[in-house]
């Protein structure tokens, strides 16, 4: 069997501790048979070299959104909205909840998360959500948009909560959390992921797999990922 493509489905690939080694990091993706990277946009402050980072690589493809990490200032909404009708985008994201206590009040964070579909809706683009012990409450705002379609980035709900997505048109995306020997209620949810619904991703610099613990993520380190859900 020929080696296939792969597609890096979320990768932070923009982010400064790639600056010195950025090419590099390119080049062992593609050894690695990653033909594809997708680079979801966290603040407006980076937009633009996103774009710059796509325009000058066929590989790389942008999205452009808000992470709940960052929410700033309510005019970013409109900065995003202009930005994406002026600059071709796969998506609008990675734009998300995360209820964890450290982050932005949880109405706020919905107040972001819907004027993002909105723009997504307007625009007729998928989006890329980040859920952190939030995915019922992700699942009910999707609910309020109709046609809106996506994927939830590196997934942890449940396989229950993984179909009512699925029936919404949103792909699960799974990240190098399910190569760890003790996660077992990812590798659950996986086997019960139909194969044209699921995605895999690295989330890099972030969520190192098993085998590259400690490590900076990265690309090429998918294939451990796809051996994982493979198995």
């Amino acid at each position: 069997m020929p080696n296939p493509f792969l597609i890096d489905s979320h990768c932070h690939l923009d982010f400064e501790v790639f600056d010195d080694d950025r090419q590099q990091v390119l080049q062992r993706a593609l050894k690695n048979n990653i033909q594809d990277i997708i680079i979801p946009g966290t603040q407006r402050i980076y937009w633009q070299r996103i774009k710059q980072l796509c325009d000058n690589n066929k590989h790389l493809h942008p999205c452009y959104g808000l992470h709940p990490y960052w929410l700033h200032q309510p005019s970013d909404i409109k900065q995003l909205a202009d930005f994406i009708d002026k600059n071709p985008a796969l998506a609008v994201g990675e734009c998300g909840l995360d209820f964890r206590p450290q982050h932005a009040d949880k109405n706020t964070q919905l107040d972001f998360l819907q004027a993002q579909f909105d723009i997504a809706c307007n625009a007729k683009l998928p989006v890329v959500v980040h859920a952190v012990n939030a995915t019922e409450a992700v699942i009910q705002s999707i609910k309020k948009f109709n046609g809106l379609s996506g994927m939830i980035h590196s997934y942890s709900g449940s396989s229950e909560q993984a179909r009512q997505l699925i029936d919404l048109d949103f792909l699960i995306s799974v990240s190098g959390s399910v190569t760890f020997d003790n996660a077992k209620k990812i590798k659950q949810v996986v086997k019960a992921i139909p194969m044209t619904s699921l995605l895999a991703e690295t989330d890099a610099p972030d969520q190192s797999d098993q085998s590259n613990l400690g490590k900076r993520n990265e690309p090429a380190y998918l294939v451990n990922t796809i051996a994982a859900i493979a198995e």
